[in-house]
């Protein structure tokens, strides 16, 4: 065989083995980048979100951090009778947020987005996004980088036809690893990590207060102006957009309180609020609610069960907590009492005058 025929033959076999991984990639499609198959391979939101944005059936969107992983779709769909579909990220940051969201309306399926606020978009800039760029693009390189990734031919291929063997078989599998399957499920932690007063205690800590107090004026700054940043990052003609604000622990707000930081929290969610709705969005802030003194509900100063994921959607389905400027005192208050009612049940070694 000649030097240019053998590079030839070369060419046309390395041409059709990608031919035939692609083609591979494409029916099995463990990132739903073009169809959506529920039960069929271990879903990772990292992975999947952007497929399932472009590819399910939904007409709500639930994006936030692990705030939102436990949320029930059922009571969901059963109370604010929609098609939800929630895309929840351990740790999302503002900037993965905006990325999702932008994947929503180049969609086009969803008439309402809820949209979790975590305190941290306020304080922290937004560190780059984790989420893999090419997922949310469609032209031909992207996808070629899809069908030919090494995670999806080491990871979810093997672990897809595992699972359609063990179908096959008949074989039962732990329920770590059904759950995992369904899109409903997608990154719920709830039967993982329990909640309790025994676990809450176990995973909890002060904070103490820092020698020199913070600098307010300048904080309030920089806040507002990643507010503002957050805000402009939405178009908010497109669709209902629902903020809300998650019902962190008291021990969260009573650390606040111990580094000076309370006061600055309340000032960025006024302003918040205040903006959003001026923009045309609604706006629920949970953050006052009387359980959030209940260390029973929780693991650790911010995440809460499944039981307050459930109250939350009765609440959007009610119009309950729903936050407007004449309320915010209210609210105000009532995480001032809770931080009372908490020190009076849990930290009586740590008195503290809470206005």
């Amino acid at each position: 065989m000649s030097p240019k025929k053998w590079i030839r033959s070369f060419i046309c076999l390395v041409l059709a083995v990608m031919a035939l991984l692609c083609a591979a990639a494409w029916a099995v499609d463990p990132y739903m980048q073009f169809r959506v198959r529920d039960n069929a391979c271990l879903l990772n939101a990292r992975f999947a979100d952007a497929g399932l944005i472009a590819n399910y059936d939904y007409d709500t969107l639930i994006v936030g951090s692990s705030m939102t992983q436990n949320f029930n779709m059922d009571l969901f769909r059963a109370e604010l009778g929609c098609k939800p579909l929630h895309v929840s990220l351990g740790g999302l940051n503002a900037l993965e947020m905006s990325q999702l969201v932008q994947a929503a309306y180049r969609a086009g399926r969803a008439e309402a987005l809820y949209l979790c606020v975590d305190l941290s978009y306020f304080t922290d800039d937004p560190a780059e996004s984790q989420l893999p760029a090419h997922l949310f693009r469609s032209d031909i390189l992207s996808r070629l980088r899809y069908l030919l990734s090494y995670e999806v031919w080491f990871r979810y291929i093997p672990a897809d036809a595992a699972l359609a063997a063990a179908d096959l078989l008949g074989l039962s599998l732990p329920p770590k690893y059904a759950r995992s399957r369904s899109i409903d499920l997608l990154e719920n932690w709830s039967m993982d990590e329990p909640v309790g007063e025994e676990i809450f205690l176990r995973n909890a800590w002060l904070a103490s207060a820092p020698a020199q107090p913070p600098d307010g004026g300048a904080l309030f700054a920089e806040m507002t102006a990643r507010a503002d940043a957050f805000l402009d990052g939405f178009d908010f003609s497109r669709c209902r957009h629902v903020f809300f604000f998650p019902p962190y622990s008291s021990l969260f707000w009573y650390n606040a309180y111990l580094t000076q930081d309370y006061g600055l929290y309340m000032k960025a969610k006024e302003y918040f609020v205040l903006r959003a709705r001026e923009l045309g969005a609604e706006v629920y802030d949970f953050q006052g609610a009387a359980f959030t003194s209940d260390m029973g509900q929780y693991r650790d100063i911010l995440h809460y069960g499944p039981e307050v994921n459930d109250w939350m959607t009765r609440c959007f389905a009610a119009g309950e907590y729903e936050a407007f400027p004449e309320r915010f005192r209210d609210t105000q208050a009532a995480i001032a009492k809770n931080m009372r009612r908490f020190l009076a049940r849990f930290l009586k070694a740590y008195p503290a005058k809470i206005s």
